[in-house]
């Protein structure tokens, strides 16, 4: 007979600023506040901090039935270190392990796929871990090749309840834009976000539009950020494109009610923290039309405003479209999507995967 699951562990690894970190954190207090299981965190620090720490926090972890924790390439160090650090703590737990994947995007060619040192660490994670979650069937479809299809459950990224403090009318009157309809991008300028093109679109637009990149660059990584502001410059955009830099959380909230429209032209996508932030707000989305987007679509049918192909043009159309007139806001669909993607929705899932992994775990 399985063995019951009483006692549910999670590693937090990485900068304590990090999505991927903050994923990790959530799940473990939504977990606890949830009741009927005992949970056991510990805290590696960041990768460059040393790997003795992994070993330490093993111990810690010892009396945890099934250990829950996150993978992506930025958290677990660059090159080989990766790899040597989760053998390390490998050796170290035995229990049945169940790893999230995060900002897993396609690999081409043998060098990518076999190769780099980060396609190891892959290939061996799936290993040596009971079940590997990724965000959408996408992802799967990545990973063929690399990690086992029958080590691998798909669990939607979860959303965050929100609930904004300001009428969308009064936050536009607080930014000094009450005769203006704003379209923003949210999050980290940077490639894949559609950064790079956002902001072409905008003189195919009426000239009431504002164009706002609500976020600032990666540190050390500028270049999309300082070409966007040399193409708004050489287009003469003037009032009509702006970028925030950093915001507060007071402020982030403030231009998430304020915005008429969110926009969403990624190149490609794993799973989107700002995605996850609109749709708590409700707000009517306008997303590229790709097809880890297209998994959305059963669970809350028009929650998402789908343009292609992810080109300056055709997102200004469909901008126009879209705004031709007033949308709904907060969107009901949208906040179907959010009911279903909730927090509580999402550890549910989890203990489902997490009393598989023990069920079938060999020490």
């Amino acid at each position: 007979m399985p063995a019951e699951l009483r006692d549910l562990g999670f590693l937090h690894l990485g900068r304590p600023e990090s999505g991927v970190r903050r994923y990790g954190q959530l799940i473990a207090d939504a977990t606890r506040a949830g009741g009927g299981l005992t949970v056991h965190e510990a805290e590696a620090g960041r990768v460059d901090e040393g790997s003795s720490r992994l070993a330490q926090v093993a111990a810690e972890l010892t009396s945890a039935q099934v250990l829950l924790m996150q993978w992506n390439r930025r958290g677990w160090g660059k090159h080989g270190g990766a790899l040597y650090r989760l053998m390390r703590f490998r050796r170290a737990y035995r229990g049945a392990l169940v790893v999230t994947l995060h900002d897993i995007f396609d690999r081409h060619g043998l060098r990518e796929r076999y190769l780099a040192p980060d396609a190891w660490s892959l290939r061996w994670l799936g290993r040596v871990a009971d079940l590997v979650v990724v965000h959408s069937q996408v992802e799967v479809e990545r990973l063929r090749g690399i990690i086992p299809a029958e080590r691998l459950r798909v669990i939607p990224h979860f959303v965050e309840r929100r609930e904004l403090a300001l009428r969308p009318e009064e936050a536009r009157a607080r930014l000094g834009l009450a005769d203006r309809r704003i379209v923003t991008l949210l999050g980290f300028v940077y490639g894949r976000k559609g950064h790079r093109y956002a902001v072409e679109a905008v003189p195919h637009l009426p000239e009431d539009i504002v164009m706002v990149y609500a976020g600032g660059p990666v540190a050390g990584r500028s270049f999309v950020h300082d070409l966007a502001l040399a193409k708004a410059e050489e287009l003469g955009l003037g009032d009509r494109f702006r970028i925030t830099g950093y915001l507060s959380e007071e402020d982030l909230e403030t231009w998430i009610a304020a915005t008429h429209l969110a926009i969403l032209p990624f190149t490609d996508l794993s799973a989107s923290g700002s995605m996850s932030s609109w749709i708590a707000a409700g707000k009517p989305m306008l997303v590229s039309d790709l097809p880890s987007v297209r998994e959305y679509e059963p669970r809350a049918p028009g929650a998402l405003h789908l343009f292609s192909p992810t080109e300056p043009l055709p997102l200004a159309a469909a901008i126009r479209e879209l705004l031709a007139e007033p949308l709904q806001d907060p969107d009901p669909a949208v906040q179907r999507l959010a009911r279903e993607l909730s927090l509580e929705r999402t550890v549910e899932r989890y203990l489902v995967v997490a009393r598989e992994a023990l069920a079938d775990h060999r020490p």
